[in-house]
């Protein structure tokens, strides 16, 4: 009985906080992502922050995210010798720092207010994710991606950066 009443609270807590609410900017940018669970599991349950908060944190959260990948790319680089999968894993590595660049760089659209940036930098680190997973369907040889977790996770912190940027857009602009 204590089992099926503590899911039943968890529930009712998830609940909460992805009940779309002008007050819980957090359930607003969840429910927009890809996958509002991963969503909440990166954020945590705390609805206390601001739109811009959540858009630095998303941007922070990516960053180390794609930072955290393309080291271990590059250890699997070093650490392989077929050739066709040295062209995948160059080709994810690059992918990978294109997305640190290009989040670095909306961390700077952010400071200067320029939301609609920050949104197109969350899609571009989206497609990076992909690309690096296409890259193993595409080079000879039916490589099966090692990278599959990674370019999930990185496109759905993509996808978390495009909807609280989308959010804090809307909260900025229905203050004007």
């Amino acid at each position: 009985m204590a089992t099926s009443t503590s899911s039943l609270v968890l529930c009712l807590i998830i609940a909460s906080l992805l009940a779309p609410s002008k007050s819980n900017p957090l359930s607003q940018v969840c429910i927009k992502s890809k996958n509002p669970r991963f969503c909440l599991e990166v954020f945590g349950l705390n609805p206390h922050r601001s739109p811009h908060e959540l858009t630095q944190e998303a941007l922070n959260l990516a960053v180390a995210n794609a930072s955290g990948t393309a080291t271990k790319i590059d250890i699997f680089l070093d650490r392989n010798e077929d050739g066709n999968l040295k062209v995948i894993y160059s080709l994810c590595l690059n992918y990978y720092q294109a997305a640190v660049d290009v989040l670095k760089a909306a961390e700077e659209f952010l400071i200067q207010g320029q939301y609609s940036n920050v949104n197109t930098a969350g899609n571009i680190v989206e497609e990076d994710a992909s690309n690096c997973e296409n890259a193993f369907k595409k080079v000879p040889g039916n490589y099966v991606s090692t990278l599959t977790k990674d370019n999930e996770n990185l496109g759905f912190l993509g996808s978390i950066v495009v909807a609280a940027a989308d959010v804090l857009s809307n909260s900025t602009s229905a203050k004007n």
